[in-house]
């Protein structure tokens, strides 16, 4: 990755984390974009498939999930997770950035449709079940199975507003840390946020976790 950014290689550098993990140290030229986002961003911020994407966290696991999750969405551009993350970076003597707040661009019409065609394609390719907001509702009241509502959009989006009762579990910490948030096995397990594009992404990987899970019709 050194030698690719000394000859200024076309690539971009997403770091996977939470945005507080961004911000204490990052690799130079890495921008912030946790994993739940990738689907829903990269086309804006990699429009050329001739961009090579890293992908990025502070040691291996994250990375290799976002990675996997773009290579899952099917993107023409080639995908690839950096080993060892930014403690490999210091332990090989680069110098890495503090105190950085680089993040995405809000996502353009053109990005945000791309985005939800390739998460519907995903949806379809593993599984991901939709509920709507009356049968969610139901489920409210069915006291012989536990449920979980979970809002997997950032922490500014969800505290400006989300769906009563759902709790803020950002997608790519869930997927990585499902316990964090779901503590019954056999649960029902509802993702939610505004345009069902994030609430896939995480989806797709807690299907293959062997989780009952949908995503909020509709967002």
């Amino acid at each position: 990755l050194p030698a690719m950014l000394e000859r200024g290689d076309a690539l971009v550098v997403v770091d996977g984390r939470t945005p507080e993990e961004f911000h204490r140290m990052n690799i130079p030229r890495g921008m912030s974009v946790p994993n739940a986002e990738l689907v829903y961003r990269i086309h804006d911020i990699a429009p050329s498939p001739d961009t090579t994407v890293v992908v990025n966290c502070a040691g291996r696991t994250r990375s290799i999930i976002g990675a996997q999750t773009l290579i899952n969405a099917g993107i023409p551009n080639k995908v690839v997770a950096l080993r060892a993350g930014t403690m490999g970076w210091s332990l090989a003597g680069y110098e890495l950035e503090h105190g950085t707040s680089r993040s995405f661009p809000e996502v353009s019409s053109e990005g945000f449709e791309t985005g939800r065609a390739t998460a519907e394609k995903m949806a379809q390719t593993y599984g991901v079940r939709r509920v709507d907001a009356a049968t969610l509702d139901a489920w409210r009241q069915d006291d012989s199975r536990s449920l979980y509502i979970l809002d997997v959009r950032g922490r500014e989006e969800y505290e400006s507003g989300h769906l009563p009762g759902a709790v803020h579990a950002p997608g790519g910490q869930l997927v990585q840390a499902t316990d964090t948030w779901v503590g019954t096995k056999g649960a029902r397990l509802v993702l939610t946020d505004d345009t069902e594009v994030r609430a896939i992404t995480a989806a797709h990987w807690l299907v293959q976790m062997g989780w009952e899970v949908y995503v909020l019709k509709g967002g």
